[in-house]
Formats: structure tokens, sequence, C-alpha cells
């Protein structure tokens, strides 16, 4: 058989052949990029947070900051509201206050015994007891007095009567049977005494004090 009679085109089985071949470089193809692409699209690991030591410091100063003025105000709110509350007092309770202030002191004895007083009695019984020791008082300082001799220029210091004018040092104005008036320096009038209720000074007492005797 002569060559030219031979044919030059494919066959059938060259065609299945090579469209097989094609095939499996495409699949083998295919799988090289789907590798690739999953590799690419996996999740890369979070690079470690690095901590800024300057951001959290002014964080944390600027929370002190709120927590102090949050504090300052809330001070000056219960400041406000605890004068409204004094504000509020009863004037008859600042009249008792303020009379109270005024009342001299008492020695440590008289405390103790008014301390125990007061725990143990009722308040009609201190309003009798206080009658009592008044007209004892009273009465005392009336009996002292009609033996007490005074004379107009005496100097003399107050020891009794009312306790506003107890330890000054003034001069006898005028001098009656039991009664005496006063003359104090910086009072505006004489006080009203018993003349039991003062002591005369002598000659040492009244140089100390700048007086004449």
């Amino acid at each position: 058989m002569s060559d030219q009679n031979v044919s030059t085109e494919p066959s059938a089985i060259d065609l299945a052949i090579a469209k097989a071949k094609a095939r499996k470089a495409a699949r083998a193809a295919g799988g090289e990029t789907e590798v690739v692409a999953s590799t690419k699209a996996a999740k890369q690991p979070k690079a470690e947070k690095v901590v800024d030591l300057e951001k959290l410091a002014a964080k944390e100063l600027k929370l002190a900051e709120r927590a102090a003025a949050k504090f300052e105000r809330d001070a000056a709110r219960d400041i406000k509201r605890q004068a409204k509350l004094d504000e509020r007092k009863p004037a008859n309770l600042t009249k008792v206050e303020r009379a109270e202030s005024k009342l001299p002191k008492l020695s440590d004895a008289a405390s103790f015994a008014f301390n125990q007083l007061t725990l143990n009695h009722t308040s009609a019984d201190l309003a009798t007891m206080a009658l009592h020791i008044q007209h004892f008082n009273r009465a005392n300082a009336t009996q002292r007095a009609a033996t007490t001799k005074l004379t107009v220029g005496n100097d003399v210091r107050i020891t009794g009567g009312d306790p506003r004018y107890v330890g000054m040092i003034g001069t006898v104005a005028k001098a009656q049977r039991i009664r005496c008036y006063v003359t104090v320096e910086g009072l505006n009038k004489d006080v009203y005494l018993f003349t039991s209720d003062v002591e005369v000074l002598d000659a040492d007492v009244c140089e100390a004090t700048g007086t004449e005797g």
C-alpha cells in the first residue's frame, strides 16, 4: 500500500484522547488555583496588640478628674441642702440657742450636779427646783446683806447677782441698807445689787487693778 493512501486526519480515537488530556490538564490547573485561592482566603492571625502607655495614663487621669469633679458637686449639693435645712429651723429654737450661748460657764462640780439633775428628773421637777434655788439665793443674799456695810466710793468686785456682771470690778455709787449701785467702767448704767453680792477690795487689789482705793 502506497504512503500516499494513508490518511493524515486524526482519527476519532486520537480526538478523544486529546480531549481527555485537555480535561485532565484543566482539572489540574483548576485545583492549583483553588489551593492558592483558599490559602489567600484563610484568615490571617492578628498581630499582637501593643499597649499604648501614654493613652492608658491619659484615660486613667480623665477618669480620676471626673470622679473628683463628681465628689465636689456632691459635697456642694450636701452643703447647700444642709443650709436650707438650717434656714428652716424654727425661730423660737434659734432664740433658745442664742440664750444658751450667753449663759455663764458652770464649774466642774456644778456641771456634774446639773447633768445629774437633768438626767434624773422631769421638766416639772427641774422648773420647781429652779424656783427654789432662786429663792434660796435671794434669801441668803438678803440675810448677808443686812450685816454688810458699804460706803460710797468703795472699790468692789461683783460676786453675785446677774451672772453677766460676776467678776467685774467697780466703785460703789450708792449704798442703801441691803442694796447698792456699782459703777463699772464700760457699762452704760450702774449695776443694782445686794450689798452681799460684792466684796470690798483692799488697797493692794485696787492698785493691781488700776482702781483708786
